[in-house]
């Protein structure tokens, strides 16, 4: 049974573990030199498509569930692994980290309650939940280091912080800026939050818009830094990964008309506006800094933006229509780029496309129902990581030195899977703390 981040072992437990294992490591250091390079190389990685499928339709027996596409399997019906495991309530973000996956979901009712799943990949299970509060309804995640997480919640205006270790929430950011916080993206040791500012109006029946802007944190202290107005209704936020910040935004989705913002990320001022002249859908962005945008209902196509030279690769006049009409994209390190396409009636036909680095459509996956977000994952099997929590420190040497002498199959604490919990395994663990 995995053990939790608040297990505390006794000190003298730990002091003997850490004692034992560090007299012993120059003594056996010889032999793991020669032994552990062919144990890692037998180590297979995995290389994953992860997939939210956010159809929930109680009349036809379907539940928001999550599907795995295993990339290194040429046979498009054998390489996915449809809707594995339940998601439950409404999944909003999808946050991959090592081999851990980070969903954050809500429930619609009279006292609506949020929290992020943890799925462990490899196994491809539930490992835990992170509760969020009742009311935040939680939308995207952002890893601002490997303990530290940041969650925008739309419902209550605010940005939580995560303790990533302890799966709780720390501290939580507020600022009058904040008006419905959805998107967000780090760089440079900044947070950048969409604030969308709208709200749904029951007696006119439409949603009414406030002044939307984009929030900058500085992710050290969890200060905000400064606000920038922005196009009404800014939901989408990206970056390249170098100096700009990328912002879309939805106008209200009939007569006004989305746009993207440019935000030079060393001053925080915006640098050009985009007039893109449809309702935007999905966006990505890739290593050449290029943006490939869905044009929306209005304009279904691929329009692709040069975000350095700031021209139109591909504008609303020259998209690439057979592949319009996605929900969620993301880039693969080959440059690949995979859309999904939700089927809303529950009818089975939701896919995954995948499009080569040319343009061309390369292989079509049918994963679940509802083909919503999507993120792209390279799985390395962590047996030092004992308690499975995402970490590998002195909790999963306390634990396995609990195990030492014992032998069998599969037993904990024995990470180099030879059968038996000795001192190989608690050096092995030593080492990658």
């Amino acid at each position: 049974m995995p053990v939790s981040k608040s297990y505390r072992p006794r000190s003298l437990l730990r002091l003997c573990a850490m004692l034992f294992t560090f007299l012993v490591s120059s003594a056996l250091a010889q032999t793991e030199i020669s032994s552990y390079p062919a144990k890692r190389g037998n180590i297979q990685k995995q290389n994953i498509a992860v997939i939210i499928n956010a159809l929930d339709n109680d009349d036809l027996n379907i539940t928001t569930t999550l599907s795995i596409i295993d990339l290194d399997e040429p046979n498009e019906k054998r390489a996915v692994d449809g809707e594995i495991l339940p998601i439950g309530d409404v999944p909003s973000g999808l946050l991959i980290h090592g081999h851990l996956a980070y969903i954050s979901r809500f429930e619609w009712s009279s006292v609506p309650r949020g929290s992020i799943l943890i799925v462990n990949l490899e196994r491809r299970e539930i490992i835990g939940e992170i509760p969020i509060g009742y009311g935040a309804y939680p939308q995207s995640l952002a890893l601002v280091n490997p303990n530290k997480m940041y969650v925008t919640c739309d419902n209550v205006h605010q940005v939580q912080v995560i303790d990533i270790p302890n799966r709780n929430v720390t501290k939580i950011i507020t600022h009058p800026s904040f008006n419905k916080t959805t998107g967000i993206t780090l760089l440079n040791g900044k947070a950048y939050v969409t604030n969308s500012a709208w709200e749904w109006d029951a007696e006119a029946g439409k949603s009414i818009y406030h002044e939307s802007s984009v929030t900058v944190i500085d992710t050290e202290s969890d200060t905000v830094l400064k606000s920038i107005p922005m196009p009404i209704n800014a939901g989408g936020i990206l970056n390249d990964g170098e100096s700009t910040v990328i912002v879309k935004t939805t106008g209200d989705s009939n007569l006004i008309s989305g746009n993207l913002v440019l935000i030079d990320a060393t001053t925080d001022e915006i640098v050009k506006t985009v007039a893109l002249k449809v309702t935007p859908g999905a966006f990505a962005i890739n290593s050449h800094k290029q943006l490939f945008i869905q044009g929306g209902w209005q304009n279904p196509g691929l329009l692709i933006y040069n975000v350095p030279t700031q021209k139109w690769i591909r504008d609303k006049n020259d998209a690439l229509v057979d592949v319009g009409g996605g929900a969620g994209m993301t880039f693969a390190p080959d440059g690949s780029l995979y859309i999904t396409y939700p089927d809303w009636t529950g009818g089975g036909l939701s896919l995954v496309r995948v499009l080569g680095p040319d343009g061309t459509l390369r292989k079509t996956y049918q994963a679940g129902h509802g083909t919503n977000n999507i993120a792209i994952a390279q799985i390395v099997p962590r047996p030092e990581d004992v308690n499975d929590d995402g970490f590998i420190d002195l909790a999963d040497l306390t634990i396995a030195s609990r195990y030492l002498g014992t032998s069998g199959v599969g037993i904990i604490g024995d990470v180099n899977g030879d059968g038996i919990v000795d001192i190989r395994d608690l050096v092995r663990i030593a080492q990658h703390i």
